[in-house]
């Protein structure tokens, strides 16, 4: 049995560096001939019609980004810098680039079973600039296959090949318009390319897919329909999941439009769409929602759908407001918006403000799957973490910090998820009272001794008092220290907008009542 190691690359050391990479890579792709974006790119070279006896071949890369050489990568990347030079960003030179590829390529490590390994041959299949680099190394392999089939088939054959030979990183697919035996030239011409780069084929007089497209042969024409492999179990997301609206609203639309844009025959594409609302209907989603999102579909014309969609790329234009999607969350963006002519007061800010776009934004927080694939797991068991006094002599706080490693809200244990100390900031609090034991939810972002004095100033002295937890302090108990203090909650985000909004989040859960005074 034969093993292929999937290293994790996108949580290594080289990982910002192959980002850059592959951003300097990318405007090479369009000098590929044979480079397809995705399937809708696709559909743009395939044709109406085809000679009667011409037949559909697919033909795939064996496990391609294990199987590029360090030195065949660096051979391709080099042939494509030196053909387009001008193409180089004017911040980085040749050897720049190439010194980086090989700086990652040579230190993809790893740990299996508590030995350390380095992979020796090949790319790492989650490094960010992999598929480019992928994609230009068989291009390159490419234009030394058009010299041999000129070599050994003819010109005019060549020259069909460079403009109907189309492949999406190691699947290829062609239009065969010659006989058997110019068939087997060619592909032998292909795994002789580079000893290690091997393809297999499949072809096919009738039907043939290629990406999430069934390409079908009527005769001379040429049909075009939806392709899933019978393990596609069509799981999309629940109309009940934990989604912003928008996202899941915008799901019936984009597989109708999808659809639309892929199936040639009206028919066939009304035959997709009845599935399609019978699945949607299986994931909860409303059929107003459903229907909705087919309607609209429609009314855009299948030409229309097949150009390109150009977009804005410019981001520096756009500032976006991130935040982590919980629906218990306040939604802080619209208040933000409102309160935004505030920096118009600064002649610098005004600047930024009317030259740039601000834009509300989600992060995806931790799921399931993200936990259960991590690149590296841990077989020591969870430590406990707890709040502990700093026992300095001169620290303010000792005498009120309450120790534990959890808090008890109302018979509600909240467990704190890190060791924290007297000298702990960015945190969400708890404030005792001594006297009746109710409890106030609070934030800071100072070191929370520092929020302990102001806290003991505003018992202390009436005219400093901005709360009402101050009095009921000072009222309730008689002997000091009036409050203890438990942080049980440290923020990650240093921004105020974070920390108000876990703030209002634990509020809500655990309903301090001196919060409400």
């Amino acid at each position: 049995m034969k093993f292929r190691p999937i290293v994790a690359g996108p949580v290594s050391e080289t990982h910002r560096l192959s980002n850059l990479v592959d951003i300097l890579l990318k405007p090479y792709i369009s000098k590929v001939k044979s480079y397809v974006k995705d399937d809708i790119d696709f559909l743009k070279y395939i044709p109406e019609t085809v000679p009667e006896n011409s037949k559909l071949i697919y033909f795939d890369v064996t496990n391609l980004y294990t199987n590029i050489s360090h030195s065949l990568g660096l051979e391709a990347i080099e042939y494509w810098l030196d053909t387009f030079p001008e193409l180089i960003h004017k911040r980085f030179n040749k050897n720049f680039i190439l010194q980086a590829i090989k700086l990652i390529l040579e230190n993809n490590n790893f740990i299996f079973n508590n030995e350390h390994f380095t992979q020796v041959k090949g790319t790492a299949m989650g490094t960010k600039f992999a598929p480019t680099y992928a994609t230009l190394v068989l291009g390159f392999l490419e234009e030394k296959l058009y010299k041999e089939t000129e070599k050994h088939i003819s010109k005019d054959f060549s020259n069909y090949l460079q403009k109907t030979w189309k492949r999406y990183l190691d699947d290829c697919f062609i239009f065969w318009i010659k006989d058997t035996d110019e068939l087997n030239t060619f592909i032998k011409i292909l795994n002789d390319l580079h000893e290690d780069i091997k393809f297999t084929m499949e072809i096919n007089n009738e039907t043939l897919p290629f990406l999430d497209i069934l390409i079908c042969k009527d005769k001379c024409n040429i049909i075009t329909d939806i392709y899933s492999k019978d393990t596609d179990t069509k799981q999309y997301l629940n109309f009940k999941s934990c989604h912003p609206k928008h996202t899941k609203t915008s799901i019936p639309y984009n597989l109708a439009r999808r659809i639309c844009t892929i199936v040639s025959e009206n028919h066939t594409r009304d035959k997709r769409l009845d599935e399609l609302k019978t699945t949607l209907k299986l994931r909860n989603f409303p059929t107003t929602v459903i229907e909705t999102g087919i309607q609209k579909a429609l009314q855009i014309p299948r030409s229309q759908l097949l150009q390109t969609q150009l977009t804005n790329t410019n981001d520096e234009n756009i500032i976006p407001y991130v935040s982590t999607h919980n629906p218990n969350n306040i939604e802080l963006f619209t208040n933000l918006k409102k309160n935004s002519f505030i920096l118009n007061n600064d002649s610098v800010m005004r600047e930024i403000c009317e030259s740039n776009k601000f834009i509300k934004s989600k992060r995806q927080p931790p799921n399931l799957k993200n936990i259960l694939t991590n690149a590296k797991f841990s077989e020591n068991k969870s430590k406990t973490f707890k709040v502990t006094k700093c026992g300095g002599t001169k620290c303010g706080l000792c005498k009120y910090l309450r120790e534990g490693e959890f808090f008890n809200f109302n018979g509600k244990k909240f467990f704190v998820k890190q060791n924290m100390s007297c000298d702990v900031e960015n945190v969400i609090y708890c404030l005792i009272c001594n006297g009746c034991g109710k409890y106030y939810i609070g934030q800071t972002g100072d070191k929370l001794r520092m929020r302990r004095t102001v806290h003991a100033q505003q018992v202390r002295d009436p005219s400093t008092r901005k709360l009402p937890l101050s009095e009921h302090l000072d009222i309730c108990c008689e002997t000091e220290p009036k409050f203890s203090i438990f942080p049980f909650y440290k923020c990650f985000s240093k921004q105020l907008s974070a920390r108000l909004v876990k703030e209002q989040f634990f509020i809500k859960i655990f309903k301090p009542p001196l919060n409400a005074k």
